[in-house]
């Protein structure tokens, strides 16, 4: 089984297996910020890079944290600490959430990347809440796709962790005579994958027996 998974490069190292591929199809590359208090009580992570990319994690050891979905919840573990995520990994499933949680008289900090969902930030703002944004990354396509076109189109399936990655595969690599079968880790990215005109399969990306999962999937159509 020939499986690849489009995660960004630098990103949920520890969810690397020998059996899949990873080939990413953008970068992540950090953008200087700067933190000019510590004056916020509640902290949001959009996404695992902005978990990776943010500087000052000494700082939130009396932070109540809270992360978009799994993966980003997972990157924080593995830094030791821990958060509050949705059952649905979306904005609105973390709004909710944050309704929920919240403390009393909240002020928030919200880390994400360049370009990246304002809708939380939106949403506290018109709630009359203290709201900062600090964007700690960017996604940088890359130049040329050429050199691994190749492999794309000898997969059995193609794993998309990001809606970005989907949306870079279907603009510069796939071609309608593949056989790939198409999966993404949240109901947003299903979503995105269906907007371009193709199906796609929701996928656990955090179970211990992934590449089954596939298989069983595949070998069920």
């Amino acid at each position: 089984m020939n499986i690849i998974d489009t995660r960004a490069e630098n990103s949920l190292e520890f969810l690397k297996t020998s059996s899949i591929e990873n080939i990413p199809l953008f970068k992540l590359e950090p953008i200087d910020y700067e933190l000019e208090n510590d004056n916020f009580t509640e902290i949001i992570f959009q996404s695992s890079p902005a978990v990776d990319f943010f500087k000052d994690h000494s700082l939130l050891n009396n932070k109540k944290i809270y992360s978009m979905g799994q993966a980003t919840s997972a990157t924080l573990r593995s830094k030791g600490l821990a958060s509050l995520n949705p059952q649905s990994p979306s904005s609105e499933g973390l709004i909710e959430l944050i309704e929920q949680s919240k403390g009393k008289n909240p002020s928030y900090l919200v880390v994400k990347g360049q370009e990246g969902l304002t809708k939380i930030s939106d949403y506290l703002k018109k709630k009359g809440v203290s709201v900062k944004e600090i964007a700690c990354y960017k996604r940088v396509k890359h130049e040329s796709y050429e050199n691994i076109k190749e492999k794309f189109y000898n997969a059995d399936a193609i794993i998309f962790p990001s809606n970005f990655s989907a949306e870079i595969y279907f603009q510069e690599i796939h071609q309608e005579e593949s056989k790939a079968i198409f999966f993404g880790i949240s109901t947003r990215i299903i979503k995105c994958i269906n907007s371009l005109g193709y199906k796609a399969f929701m996928l656990d990306y955090f179970s211990d027996d992934l590449e089954i999962s596939i298989t069983k999937t595949i070998s069920s159509l």
